[in-house]
């Protein structure tokens, strides 16, 4: 659970400068978002005011957490019914089947797991700003199509 922040987990955030922490609606895929994994929580306010430097609304960014968030993800579709469960069962015949294991072993470890949203020309920037405040395993999901990004050099 996040303690740096002044809303509940399960809501909207009180400002509309702030992410959304786990709300609960099923992506098929997110299309049109850049999407990782951070290990440092205290990250999550310079990567908001960067964001919003970058012209992105923040208060479209949606950050998944803890079991809570596992359970919004739905790696097996269990959670929101039996078309969420044809989905990911058709998901887990592709390249998805990797991405959503490693998501969900990282939400359930800890991790926090961020969408924002992003056109394709945004992507590579939007992906190059989460990597410098150690967002890991980044990607775009686009239409029919999951764009991973390579790990920055440290330089």
């Amino acid at each position: 659970m996040l303690t740096h922040r002044p809303w509940d987990a399960s809501t909207r955030s009180s400002s509309v400068n702030e992410p959304q922490i786990n709300v609960d609606h099923f992506y098929h895929r997110p299309i049109y978002h850049v999407v990782g994994l951070l290990g440092e929580k205290s990250e999550i306010s310079a990567i908001s005011r960067d964001l919003a430097s970058a012209g992105v609304d923040v208060a479209a960014v949606e950050i998944l957490c803890g079991e809570q968030g596992a359970r919004i993800l739905d790696e097996h579709g269990r959670y929101h019914g039996l078309r969420a469960r044809i989905v990911r069962a058709f998901q887990r015949l592709g390249y998805d089947e990797t991405t959503l294991e490693i998501y969900d072993e990282a939400l359930k470890k800890g991790d926090l797991l961020l969408h924002v949203p992003a056109q394709p020309a945004e992507r590579r920037r939007i992906a190059g700003l989460l990597q410098r405040h150690q967002v890991h395993d980044v990607g775009y999901f686009a239409p029919g199509t999951f764009e991973q990004f390579p790990i920055l050099d440290a330089d």
